[in-house]
C-alpha cells in the first residue's frame, strides 16, 4: 500500500510539475478562434484523424477554394501587368509618358504597395479576413477602370500609387489562409499552383493584347483603354465572387458541418501554429522584430525582386532582340509557359521532398543565372537566341519565389508575429519592385549590361541569405530537439486558457498550437527547411 502511495504520489507531484510549466493565458488576452469549437468536441480532438478523413476534408477545402484563389491570382496578374501591354498599345504616345515615367508609374504602384502593407495586415486581423480581400478587390478595379480615362503621367501616377495600396493585402491574405487550412507541405503547394497563375495571367493578356493590337490606333477608344476596360469588368466579377464565396476561416466556412470545421482545424495540428486570433499583440509585434528570421526575408525578397523590371520593360526587351511592337505582345506568351513549368516542378519536387523548400529555391535560380549570362554575352544580331535566353531567363526565379513564400509562411507562429512578419517580408518585396525598374534606362540600351549585371549581383546575394537561413534553422532545431531529449522541456504538448464565468476562473485545457504562442514561446515548434 506505500509503495502504491509513493507511486501515485510521485506521479501527482510530476503532473503538478508540468501543470505548473505549462503556459497560460487568459480568454480575453486573445487565443485561437477554434478554442471553443475544439472544447466543445474534445473527445475528437484527442484523437488522431483517420487519414481518408483527412483526405477528403483536402479535397473539399481545395474545390471551393483553390478556383477562387486561382481566379483572384490570374486577375492579379494580369492586372499588374496592363502597364507593360499598355505600353505596347500606345499608352506611351497617348499620355505623353517617356520610358523613365513608365519606370515610376511601376514603382508608384510599390510605393503604394510598400506604404499600405502594414496597415492591411493589421486590418485582416481585425477584420474578416475574406470580407476585407473582396472589398479591396472592389477598390482596385475602380483604380483600373480610372486610368482608362486618364491621359496625363501625373493622374496615372496617383491611379497607380491608389491601385497598389488596394493590393497589398492580397500576397499577405494568401500567406495568411493557406495557413488556415492546410498542412505545411500543402501550404507551399497551394501557394505555388496559385502563384503559377501568373503564368497563366501571361499568356491571356499576351493574346487579349494582341487581339486588341489589330484595332487601328487612331480608334477612340484606344487599345490600351479597351485593355484597361476589359480588366475592370474581370475585376469586379471576381471581387463579386471571392465576397460571397470565400470564407474567414474554417469556423466560417458555410460548406462544411460542424463535425468537418472539427476535422479541418485537427487537420492541421503538425503546423503548431494555430488557425487565427483576432487580438493585435504588441509583444509579438515586438518579437517579429527582433527575430533574425524576419530580416534574413526582408532583404532576401528584397534582392531577389531586382529581377521583376522585365515585367515593365519586357516590350521594350524584346522589342530590342529586333521584333515589331506588336509582335512584343505574342513573343511574351511564351513567359508565361516557362513560369507555369517552373512553378509546377518546384511544387512536385516539394511533395517528393517536403523539408527541402531552401534547397529547391536554390535550384531554381540556376535557370536565371544562366539566362542572365547568356543575355550578356549572345550576339545582339542573333535575336533569336537572345529570346531563347530570355525564356530561360523567366524559367527560374518565379519557383524560387514561390519556394521563399510557403517558407516565411510557415516558419513563424502566433498570429499577430506571423501577420507583422508577413508585412514586413512584403515590404521588402516592395522595396524590390520599386528599385527594379530604376536602372533599365535608356542609355544602356541595346545590350543593357548594367541592369543584367545588378540582377545577377542580386540573385548572388539572395542565394547567400538562402544558406545562412538554413544553416541558422538546422542548428536552432538541433538544440529544440537536444531540450526535448534531456528533458528540459516541461511544458508538453499542452496548456492552458483561463476565463472568468459566473464570477468564477474556468481554466481550459487545450492545445499549445490554439494558444497563439510565437514559435519561440512553443518550443514543440520545429523551423521547416
Amino acid at each position: 500500500m506505500s509503495d502504491e502511495f509513493e507511486k501515485d504520489g510521485s506521479q501527482t507531484e510530476a503532473a503538478s510539475r508540468e501543470d505548473a510549466a505549462a503556459p497560460h493565458v487568459k480568454y480575453d488576452a486573445g487565443v485561437d478562434v477554434t478554442v471553443l469549437l475544439m472544447e466543445a468536441h474534445e473527445a475528437d480532438s484527442e484523437q488522431t484523424l483517420d487519414p481518408s478523413v483527412a483526405s477528403k476534408i483536402r479535397a473539399k477545402l481545395d474545390w471551393r477554394l483553390l478556383p477562387l484563389l486561382f481566379l483572384l491570382y490570374t486577375i492579379n496578374a494580369m492586372d499588374k501587368s496592363t502597364l507593360g501591354s499598355a505600353a505596347a498599345l500606345g499608352i506611351l504616345t497617348d499620355a505623353h509618358l517617356t520610358s523613365d515615367n513608365l519606370n515610376n508609374l511601376q514603382s508608384a504602384f510599390y510605393i503604394g504597395y510598400l506604404v499600405a502593407e502594414y496597415p492591411q495586415v493589421y486590418a485582416m486581423q481585425r477584420l474578416p479576413v475574406a470580407k476585407w480581400i473582396a472589398f479591396n478587390i472592389f477598390l482596385w478595379a475602380i483604380f483600373i477602370g480610372l486610368q482608362a480615362v486618364c491621359t496625363n503621367y501625373g493622374g496615372l501616377f496617383a491611379l497607380r500609387f491608389l491601385l497598389g495600396m488596394s493590393e497589398a493585402c492580397i500576397t499577405s491574405g494568401l500567406m495568411l489562409v493557406t495557413s488556415m487550412f492546410y498542412t505545411r507541405v500543402e501550404i507551399g503547394e497551394r501557394i505555388g499552383w496559385s502563384f503559377q497563375c501568373n503564368g497563366f495571367a501571361l499568356i491571356i493578356i499576351g493574346f487579349v493584347s494582341y487581339g486588341i493590337g489589330q484595332i487601328p490606333g487612331a480608334h477612340r477608344p484606344a487599345p490600351w483603354q479597351w485593355l484597361l476596360v476589359i480588366m475592370t469588368i474581370a475585376t469586379v466579377i471576381i471581387a463579386v465572387l471571392f465576397w460571397w464565396g470565400f470564407p474567414d476561416n474554417p469556423t466560417t466556412a458555410g460548406f462544411l458541418n460542424e463535425q468537418e470545421k472539427v476535422d479541418a482545424v485537427r487537420r492541421v495540428r503538425g503546423n503548431q501554429a494555430g488557425i487565427e486570433t483576432k487580438v493585435w499583440k504588441r509583444s509579438q509585434f515586438i518579437e517579429a522584430l527582433c527575430d533574425y528570421k524576419t530580416w534574413i526575408f526582408f532583404f532576401m525578397v528584397a534582392f531577389a525582386d531586382l529581377q521583376n523590371g522585365i515585367s515593365v520593360q519586357y516590350s521594350l526587351i524584346i522589342g530590342g532582340f529586333g521584333f515589331s511592337t506588336v509582335q512584343t505582345t505574342i513573343l511574351n506568351v511564351p513567359s508565361g509557359f516557362t513560369q507555369i513549368i517552373g512553378v509546377t516542378s518546384a511544387c512536385l519536387m516539394l511533395r517528393f521532398f517536403p523539408n527541402s523548400r531552401s534547397i529547391i529555391a536554390l535550384i531554381w535560380w540556376i535557370p536565371s543565372i544562366i539566362g542572365a549570362i547568356c543575355l550578356l554575352s549572345l550576339p545582339l544580331d542573333n535575336k533569336n537566341g537572345l529570346l531563347v535566353a530570355y525564356y530561360i531567363f523567366q524559367l527560374g526565379g518565379a519557383p524560387s519565389f514561390v519556394m521563399t513564400l510557403g517558407w516565411v509562411t510557415v516558419l513563424v507562429s502566433g498570429h499577430t508575429k506571423k501577420l507583422a512578419t508577413n508585412a514586413i517580408f512584403l515590404i521588402g518585396y516592395a522595396l524590390g519592385q520599386i528599385l527594379c525598374t530604376q536602372f533599365w534606362k535608356a542609355q544602356y540600351r541595346p545590350r543593357d549590361t548594367v541592369p543584367w549585371a545588378i540582377i545577377l549581383m542580386s540573385e548572388g546575394i539572395t542565394i547567400c541569405l538562402i544558406i545562412l537561413l538554413r544553416v541558422l534553422l538546422i542548428r536552432e532545431n538541433k538544440r529544440r530537439d537536444a531540450l526535448q531529449a534531456d528533458e528540459k522541456d516541461e511544458q508538453g504538448e499542452y496548456g492552458y486558457v483561463e476565463q472568468e464565468e459566473n464570477g468564477h476562473i474556468v481554466r481550459r485545457r487545450v492545445e499549445k498550437r490554439l494558444m497563439d504562442l510565437t514559435d519561440r514561446e512553443n518550443l514543440s515548434f520545429r523551423y521547416a527547411l
